[in-house]
């Protein structure tokens, strides 16, 4: 239960207007997602590491979080080759597949970790909101990201306090009944917090719409990184499709 907020990098993506890098990140995920063979998953997912690299994201950081969702991901995907073996006589293809479904969560992951390092929280959701996402929607995981980290503080604390009274976590009703009980407090405290916070934004004249002091600038830059994110997606997605190949050029 340990929450870190991401680093912030000093990179040529930094620079870019927010609305312009968010729109292509999305669209270079969803190309990585419609992909289904495994030298396009793979070249989706190593276009996502270069854009890590031109973001200058720490890789250890990197690394775990990725490694991460990979790894519960190879879960689900570790099965695949045993089940097309035993309904398509095909242990090959389900390597194949389970190696597609990794490297295109992957891509993802590090697509979306580029996209939170690479520009401050609040900068990004005022993109999202520029580009007609629901106001209360990005108002909500403002708020969730900002108090996220209190309710994690608010738990050590209290895991603190169980240790300092002798408490060990073990297979017992006891314990499960101590932890359901730091559960419910936990679940009061924050309600408690969040009533706090809505009357103060309400002492504030908050009248529900979302505000940011980030200002945008389309630059050439912007426009060349969007086409460049945009265009290698599409060849990607024509690769994957048997549009052309690579090795005809």
């Amino acid at each position: 239960m340990r929450f870190a907020a991401p680093p912030l990098t000093r990179s040529p993506l930094s620079r870019l207007d927010p609305r312009w890098k968010l729109a292509g990140l999305i669209l270079a995920g969803a190309a990585a997602v419609s992909v289904q063979t495994l030298p396009a998953a793979a070249a989706a997912l190593a276009s996502a590491l270069l854009l890590a690299a031109l973001g200058r994201l720490p890789p250890r950081w990197l690394l775990l979080r990725t490694g991460a969702a990979v790894l519960f991901v190879g879960l689900f995907a570790a099965p695949l080759p045993f089940m097309y073996g035993v309904t398509y006589h095909d242990a090959a293809g389900g390597a194949a597949a389970a190696a597609v479904l990794i490297c295109k969560a992957g891509a993802v992951v590090t697509l979306s970790l580029v996209l939170l390092a690479t520009a401050p929280v609040d900068a990004t959701l005022k993109a999202a909101h520029a580009l007609y996402a629901p106001g209360l929607l990005v108002q909500l995981t403002l708020l969730s990201y900002r108090y996220i980290f209190l309710l994690a503080e608010e738990l050590g604390r209290l895991r603190i306090a169980l240790r300092v009274r002798g408490f060990r976590n073990r297979a017992t009703w006891r314990s499960y009944r101590t932890v359901g009980g730091v559960a419910g407090a936990l679940l009061v405290r924050g309600w408690e917090r969040a009533e706090r916070v809505g009357q103060a934004m309400r002492c504030r004249g908050f009248d529900g719409r979302f505000r940011s002091l980030t200002a945008f600038r389309t630059t050439r830059a912007d426009v060349a990184a969007f086409a460049l994110v945009v265009g290698a997606s599409a060849a990607v997605l024509l690769w994957d499709r048997g549009g052309f190949s690579i090795f005809d050029w």
